[in-house]
């Protein structure tokens, strides 16, 4: 133990400064911890981040739940969970110790190797840190600094849920509502640490020596960073599809997915109340598969043409998604998810199917496996005897013989 007078000669040799050094540990939801070092005599911040896929996350059993064959190891069709961020966005914010109000701010952008930051004894810190560089991402921080969200922009994709008129199998209501699609968000991963104390007292500190023998104090406390983003994987098993002509179904030119939440606040990690609608085009090819499971999870079919899509999403409106079972999501009776995917015929008409999913994604508030199964048998023939043509983009209001429009925006 130091004595006061050394104490006080050490605190004032290193001029009343702290330093923080950060080591963030793999992703999870375990119980992992992620510690930070507060260093006295350095002012090094490491940031340690490693590669994390869906199936640790959630303990996705691929074998049974998955049968679209996504090659993960040459990534042929891309990558199924979560990358590694490459930068790390620090955000410290000065707190006054009797209100514990944030009342200024800085920030640092850390790579993977690490930074420096410096902070001052006596002082009350709180620390927000996330993934930096993201492309389709906003952030807005209020003037009180007492809020912090994360959402996306509108999006120039089409849209793939359609109106009844071009559907006869669609299972959305009948009543109109005003649409606007949504970017993707990008994958986010984040912490919010609060109320660090940086005691002036070394004693407070564990004692370290390094390679010369000198000191270094450190201070441990826990931040755990997790997503902000979830992700989807749907695949799309289409049963069927074959008739004495070949494939009635060839592929998809994108889907879209309603009732998800425009953005997230990052301190408190509840999504927006608000729901949007997000699309993607990015279908993966159709592959054609023997002994394909059915939505019993028991029997199967003898072979049936499988593709698939990884959508982003802040998850479902208006709840803690890593804090929130199926259960808790009743409180939004309101919301219901749809998908709406765009198919493409064999004479190159786009057939449009929308069903209603909620079930399935209100079982996954944190992400996972979505399966629809589609009947190529349903298809009328008429469509399928049409010569090519294709049935445009997205909602508009203003192309002929589109009335009573049909969407699954729902405003609570």
């Amino acid at each position: 133990m130091l004595s006061g007078t050394k104490t006080n000669k050490l605190m004032a040799k290193i001029q009343k400064v702290l330093c923080l050094a950060i080591l963030l540990l793999p992703l999870s939801f375990s119980s992992c911890r992620k510690d930070l070092y507060l260093r006295v005599d350095q002012t090094q911040i490491f940031v340690e981040i490693y590669d994390v896929r869906l199936d640790l996350l959630w303990g996705i059993d691929w074998d049974l739940n998955w049968q679209y064959n996504w090659d993960i190891t040459s990534k042929q069709y891309g990558q199924i969970g979560y990358t590694k961020p490459e930068l790390i966005k620090g955000i410290i914010y000065n707190v006054d110790p009797s209100t514990r109000k944030r009342f200024s701010s800085f920030f640092k952008i850390f790579d993977s190797n690490g930074g420096r930051v410096s902070l001052t004894a006596g002082s009350v810190y709180d620390m927000m840190f996330y993934n930096f560089g993201t492309e389709y991402t906003n952030f807005y921080q209020s003037d009180d600094m007492e809020t912090y969200t994360a959402y996306t922009r509108a999006s120039s994709q089409p849209s793939w849920v359609r109106t009844r008129a071009e559907n006869e199998h669609s299972d959305m209501p009948d009543t109109t509502r005003s649409y606007i699609d949504y970017n993707q968000p990008d994958e986010l991963f984040g912490t919010l640490v609060t109320d660090l104390v940086i005691n002036e007292d070394p004693s407070e500190y564990e004692k370290e020596y390094d390679a010369d023998g000198n000191i270094t104090y450190i201070y441990r406390v826990d931040a755990a960073l997790r997503p902000y983003s979830f992700i989807y994987l749907y695949q799309i098993i289409v049963l069927n599809n074959t008739d004495e002509k070949g494939s009635r179904i060839v592929g998809a030119k994108g889907l879209t997915v309603t009732g998800l939440a425009q953005g997230v606040e990052l301190f408190t990690r509840k999504t927006f109340i608000n729901t949007i609608s997000i699309s993607t085009d990015s279908i993966k090819p159709m592959q054609r598969h023997a002994d394909v499971v059915l939505a019993d999870g028991v029997s199967k079919a003898d072979s049936a043409d499988i593709m698939a899509a990884r959508v982003l999403t802040w998850g479902l409106p208006g709840i803690i998604p890593l804090e929130t079972t199926k259960a808790g999501t009743k409180a939004a009776e309101l919301d219901k998810n749809y998908i709406g995917i765009g198919f493409t015929l064999r004479n190159g008409y786009t057939y449009t199917v929308t069903r209603d999913i909620t079930d399935q994604m209100h079982e996954k508030p944190t992400g996972g496996i979505i399966t629809i199964y589609i009947d190529g048998a349903e298809i009328p023939q008429e469509l399928l005897d049409k010569k090519q043509e294709t049935t445009g983009g997205g909602f508009n209001a203003s192309v002929e013989d589109w009335s009573n429009e049909v969407n699954a925006e729902v405003t609570i």
